[in-house]
């Protein structure tokens, strides 16, 4: 896949190509002879990190081989059933901003350990075992063996940073997993954020005919705009998520709906 997209305003085209590389690099984890097997995309929520992940993934024509968990605050018995059942090389789980780090210490170590045994670069080391005293009731309902070899790959999506995550998890966890994980940041500041969007708006038409909700009419899309241009520096943040809500505002509260949006985003 090749970069192509430049768009004339430098600022958004450097947050296009840094959406590039995450597409990119999903894609690249498509390969099963690739020798790393995790790949670890951080970044600012509401942007589009999920989205280029998804994109890449539908693209290639073998999403029916990915198990996407989406916000789940999963445990480490299902953590295990799940790489159990996506164990097959071309098998991809996505882990979307899933809750691992923030968990109790045992249960943090268990999850980690699993994760940095997936994700070895060496085939010979991705055996997964549960050496604990006695059978979970889950890998006895669905004959899970307690050790079993994981060919697939580990897509993790967060936004949490890489100084947030070592502090949660210790140095040593962190050094191990980091080396297994490749890493794509997508971290922007907040003249990258609003350029990046209102393109996003105007140009790619995301509240009009591409909304991911029903489209907003063209007089609710220029009175978001121009609020976003009045406003933009006085907002807690700016991205593309908070201007489908400020849209839903504007269509529902026509004539009050700045004052609600001054509230929620001041």
């Amino acid at each position: 896949m090749k970069n192509t997209v430049k768009h004339q305003n430098p600022v958004v085209d450097k947050v296009i190509k840094r959406f590039e590389t995450v597409e990119v690099m999903t894609s690249l984890f498509l390969d099963t002879d690739s020798r790393m097997r995790g790949l670890m995309v951080l970044g600012d929520p509401g942007m589009g990190k999920t989205y280029y992940v998804t994109k890449a993934l539908k693209d290639s024509g073998k999403f029916e081989n990915v198990r996407y968990i989406k916000g789940a605050d999963m445990s480490a018995p299902a953590f295990f059933a799940e790489l159990y059942y996506y164990r097959n090389a071309g098998d991809i789980i996505v882990l979307d901003d899933v809750d691992i780090v923030n968990k109790g210490k045992g249960e943090r170590s268990t999850m980690l350990a699993l994760l940095k045994g997936a994700t070895d670069p060496d085939p010979r080391h991705r055996t997964l075992e549960w050496l604990k005293a006695g059978t979970n009731q889950l890998f006895k309902d669905n004959n899970i063996p307690s050790t079993f070899e994981f060919h697939g790959t580990i897509i993790w999506i967060t936004n949490d940073t890489q100084d947030a995550l070592q502090k949660s998890v210790g140095n040593a966890h962190w050094n191990a997993i980091s080396s297994r994980f490749r890493q794509v940041p997508a971290w922007f500041d907040a003249n990258e954020k609003i350029m990046y969007t209102l393109y996003l708006i105007e140009e790619c038409d995301i509240l009009g005919k591409n909304c991911l909700v029903e489209p907003f009419t063209k007089d609710v899309i220029e009175d978001v705009c121009q609020y976003l241009r009045e406003n933009w520096e006085d907002m807690e943040d700016v991205t593309p998520r908070v201007c489908i809500d400020l849209a839903d505002l504007r269509n529902k509260l026509p004539d009050t709906w700045t004052i609600y949006a001054n509230t929620l985003n001041g």
